[in-house]
């Protein structure tokens, strides 16, 4: 199988190169000789870009696997330690990150990037700090945040605080994945783990007319929206986001930072679809029930609430919840999420933000929801993106 790097770029050049030559030669075009010759030189280029190998990478070494928590664990250590560790490990790709498609760095402030950056090479550092987007991955949220859920669950299960566990935007699933996994090797059959997303499926891949049609000019017009002044980004931004189906459409809470990210996607997006689903594509509750499947975790204790969390959570089924993760990114899908989930939060339970640093508008979110509450716990931060508290009253 030959994967493309780069079609759209190689299409655009291809077609670039194609016009010059047809105007340079159009003289000599009455020949059908030198007329077969300069098409078969313009079909040479285009081959060649389109089907341009990308570089080969050195592969992580030893040193850095150990430097970043990923070297083997200690002699004798209990299976259940083990099945989690490699469990983190599969949840994010790291096995084969060869093929993982590594294509964006996400937004942190803390590195010097304030909007999602390009990334052609596979970084084990933005895998481990959750700062990177793959095409195949089961999750984004990096390996900091998932010692961090295993702990917040193995406290739990230590202090017997009882109730469920919810993740209110779970994408692909792996965050999910892992509570179960993690329940698994704890003994624990009576917690359930709730998924809940707007599972929205993707649009159908456009034709391949369509694309040789279109493509080239979407490209040039992100390029240019991407360039606007940010109060017209912010307009487009209104204009465009009704019409998605993955997130609830509140335009007046959007921050720059979400403006300026939306913009990044809208310019870029044609990176997210190489051979494949895409990466935020693969997030059907098809796709995601699969995707517990092939790990052997999905069963009875896996409860899966399609739909929007203005219209999911307010009847969601359960009691008591013991751990509540938030990765709605956007100010009215935290603040649904916490209104209706945060109240039947256990006494010592866990309630985790995975973007408070990575969008203004889910920080404001929950600091509203904290100050109009009294909620004075105190804050831990995970790693440069995440944080949480434990419910103390």
């Amino acid at each position: 199988k030959v994967y493309m790097s780069f079609p759209v770029e190689a299409t655009l050049a291809a077609s670039a190169t194609a016009a010059l030559l047809g105007v340079l030669s159009a003289p000599l075009i009455s020949s059908p000789i030198c007329a077969a010759l300069v098409f078969g030189w313009i079909a040479c280029i285009g081959v060649a870009l389109t089907l341009a190998a990308p570089p080969v990478e050195p592969p992580p070494s030893e040193a850095e696997y150990e430097a970043h928590g990923l070297g083997p664990l200690p002699g004798g250590a209990p299976p259940a330690q083990l099945y989690l560790d490699l469990m983190k490990r599969i949840v994010l790709n790291l096995c084969y990150h060869e093929q993982s498609h590594q294509v964006v760095l996400s937004r942190s402030p803390d590195e010097g990037r304030p909007a999602p950056e390009l990334a052609r090479t596979f970084s084990l550092r933005a895998r481990v700090m959750g700062e990177d987007v793959s095409l195949n991955t089961l999750s984004m949220v990096g390996l900091r945040r998932l010692d961090s859920l295993q702990a917040c669950i193995s406290a739990l299960v230590a202090e017997g605080i009882e109730g469920d566990l919810l993740e209110a935007g779970c994408a692909k699933g792996g965050a999910c994945i892992f509570m179960r996994a993690a329940l698994r090797a704890h003994g624990d059959t009576k917690r359930r783990v709730y998924c809940c997303d707007a599972f929205a499926a993707p649009p159908p891949p456009p034709s391949p007319l369509r694309v040789a049609l279109v493509r080239p000019w979407y490209v040039a017009l992100g390029a240019i929206a991407y360039r606007l002044p940010l109060s017209s980004q912010r307009w487009l931004y209104g204009k465009l986001m009704p019409h998605q189906t993955a997130f609830p459409s509140n335009v007046g809470h959007a921050s720059d930072d979400t403006v300026r990210s939306f913009m990044f996607y809208l310019t870029h997006g044609h990176h997210l679809r190489p051979p494949g689903l895409g990466a935020c594509a693969g997030g059907t509750l098809p796709h995601v029930r699969s995707n517990f499947a092939r790990l052997g975790l999905l069963d009875e204790q896996v409860v899966f609430l399609p739909g929007f969390f203005s219209e999911t959570l307010p009847t969601a089924p359960f009691a008591t919840l013991a751990l509540l993760r938030l990765d709605g990114d956007l100010y009215p899908s935290t603040r649904d999420a916490l209104t209706h989930c945060y109240p039947r939060l256990a006494v010592g339970g866990f309630c985790i933000v995975d973007d408070y640093y990575a969008f203004d508008e889910c920080r404001r979110a929950v600091d509203d929801y904290r100050s109009e509450h009294g909620i004075t716990d105190e804050l831990v931060r995970i790693d440069r993106l995440s944080v949480l508290w434990r419910r103390c009253q």
